[in-house]
């Protein structure tokens, strides 16, 4: 809360000469939730953080004089990708050898040594296709006064169904967010 009220003023103050997309991390608070709800999937948990996170930001925004409007952001992964075979990013806590073993048995987890302990990994496939870029766009050409939060934590991960390509499902992974942050701005 201190940190978005900190950035606010200085965010407001660019918004208002720049053309400008909010994105956030989250890392830790996808990271806690995780911990809280073990049977969670990761989709889930990233949208429930880009929702915690949005809420945060755009309040921040506000009491700083900048309207801003968090947009829950899908993004497509190849679901097929290299990264599901073999999972590298590293989310929670650390765990010593132990309490990792027993964790990958009784929760189904992927673990990796990083250093001398063990954390949790889930595969990171690169960002395909933002779904939700086209309400990104109507705000920046139709309200330049409303600063669009997007793709907070890499967005919410999801494919498509190949029997059903307009049906979606969410996959158990997390998008790396300066990835996704790059497409956002390109596209």
């Amino acid at each position: 809360l201190k940190a978005a009220a900190e950035m606010a003023p200085t965010l407001a103050m660019l918004a208002k000469e720049h053309e400008l997309v909010l994105t956030h991390g989250n890392g830790p608070q996808v990271g806690e939730l995780a911990l809280e709800r073990a049977a969670a999937t990761f989709d889930v948990l990233g949208a429930e953080s880009m929702g915690q996170i949005g809420y945060v930001l755009a309040q921040a925004m506000q009491s700083a004089g900048c309207t801003a409007v968090p947009i829950l952001t899908q993004v497509v992964v190849d679901q097929f990708s290299e990264a599901f075979k073999d999972p590298t990013k590293f989310v929670g806590p650390i765990y010593g050898s132990v309490e990792a073993q027993a964790l990958q048995q009784s929760l189904g987890w992927t673990i990796k040594p990083d250093g001398e302990y063990y954390r949790r990994v889930v595969p990171s496939p690169p960002p395909e296709e933002i779904l939700q870029i086209d309400a990104v766009r109507c705000l920046l050409e139709n309200a330049p006064d409303v600063l669009p939060i997007a793709c907070g934590g890499g967005g919410v991960p999801v494919c498509r169904v190949p029997a059903n390509p307009n049906t979606l499902q969410g996959v158990e992974a997390v998008i790396d967010k300066d990835a996704c942050g790059a497409k956002l701005a390109i596209e």
